[in-house]
């Protein structure tokens, strides 16, 4: 049987709704919330005395969610949230008043917030208008880049359009320029291929609660080896610094605040870990790669391509680029003739998992889901 058809039986949603809306939050199947289950249950039968245990899994997790980006292990570190990793670079990064920063109008706030609020140092936020197919071009971008620009921020999908924007081009762009580059990959790792080391990315930010189905509340980030000492340590705290442990079974006197820092990503968890979320992070990512990146990304832009034909049959018009380097696992579109509000609630009452960001209805299918998901929305929309 085929692969996709097999995995599908283990996600109970696909019983009583047909779940399109993985750009927003995901199912998490039994075979992952599982894996955090069993961490509780640790804490109620055993308290802490399993932590050892707990911690040489999170030793080997590591690893694999870096081998998803094309990583290495020493420069993940673990997070709550996308937004924190995209926080420590735009509040980390050292600026000087009359620096700029370069992002995208439309951005997901995430991205925009921090770097909006960096106007109080006196850094200057330059934002890049979408053409009219709602994507973003390179030499827009490049135009908005100055001798004070020193960082570029934007996500690898567009959360309201689909928009991919070519990250190799705009990492060829930001080391023409030496600007830091810093990407909010929520919208696109666990769905798309992300090669970090491929692409001249600096930072790559990923929450566990979409594509990655691993639940809110766990995330994890990417910062380039190289670029380890250009953040500041925000967030660190005594589990940053070397041999963190030590003065547990040296001693009082020799609980030292004074160490180095870890000379990897690690010294930017500071504190206390997601014990359980990191466990279902890391057996969402390695059934990924068991299955294949490659051919999650294959399956995700077939489904989404059946849905775009058969929308525009039925005469919606579908906002997301179609050129093929720029689709993702996003399509948006609104209907000309229907209220779309009405139309989506409509929908939703006939079990339609579906998002609806910035007025347009967004359809976004995981690997789990199957052709009979999207025609079952094509034939519950009216013609448009």
């Amino acid at each position: 049987m085929d692969k996709f058809a097999e995995i599908r039986k283990q996600f109970p949603v696909t019983e009583n709704r047909v779940y399109l809306n993985n750009a927003a939050i995901s199912p998490v199947p039994p075979f992952i919330s599982a894996e955090a289950v069993r961490i509780l249950e640790g804490y109620a039968s055993a308290g802490g005395d399993l932590e050892g245990e707990w911690h040489k899994r999170i030793a080997q997790i590591r690893p694999r969610v870096a081998e998803l980006v094309g990583a290495s292990a020493s420069e993940i570190f673990f997070t709550k949230n996308t937004s924190e990793g995209l926080i420590l670079a735009a509040r980390g990064f050292p600026w000087h008043a009359g620096d700029s920063v370069v992002s995208l109008r439309g951005e997901f706030p995430a991205v925009t917030v921090p770097l909006n609020l960096l106007a109080a140092r006196g850094v200057r936020l330059r934002l890049v208008a979408p053409g009219p197919d709602n994507s973003y071009r390179l030499e827009d971008i490049e135009a908005a880049v100055d001798e004070t620009t020193r960082m570029l921020m934007v996500s690898s999908v567009e959360f309201h359009t689909g928009c991919r924007n070519d990250l190799a081009a705009l990492g060829e762009l930001c080391q023409r320029h030496n600007l830091f580059f810093a990407v909010d990959g929520v919208q696109s790792v666990g769905a798309l291929q992300t090669t970090v080391n491929n692409l001249g990315i600096d930072l790559l930010s990923v929450g566990g609660h979409k594509w990655m189905l691993s639940g809110e509340g766990v995330g994890f980030c990417y910062l380039r080896s190289e670029r380890l000492e250009d953040l500041d340590p925000l967030i660190c705290s005594w589990l940053s610094v070397e041999d963190p442990l030590e003065f547990l079974s040296q001693g009082l006197k020799v609980a030292a605040f004074d160490k180095p820092l870890r000379g990897d990503a690690r010294r930017f968890e500071g504190g206390t870990l997601n014990v359980a979320g990191i466990m279902a992070l890391g057996k969402s990512v390695e059934t990924m790669l068991e299955l294949g990146v490659r051919d999650i990304e294959e399956r995700v832009l077939l489904l989404g391509t059946r849905a775009v034909d058969g929308l525009e049959r039925k005469g919606y018009k579908v906002i997301s680029p179609q050129e093929k380097a720029r689709r993702s696992g996003i399509s948006c579109f609104h209907s000309t003739k229907h209220d779309n509000r009405k139309l989506l609630a409509e929908l939703r009452r006939k079990k339609f998992s579906l998002g609806f960001p910035c007025g347009s209805i967004r359809v976004s299918p995981h690997y789990y889901n199957n052709e009979e998901d999207i025609d079952r929305l094509l034939e519950a929309l009216p013609e448009s």
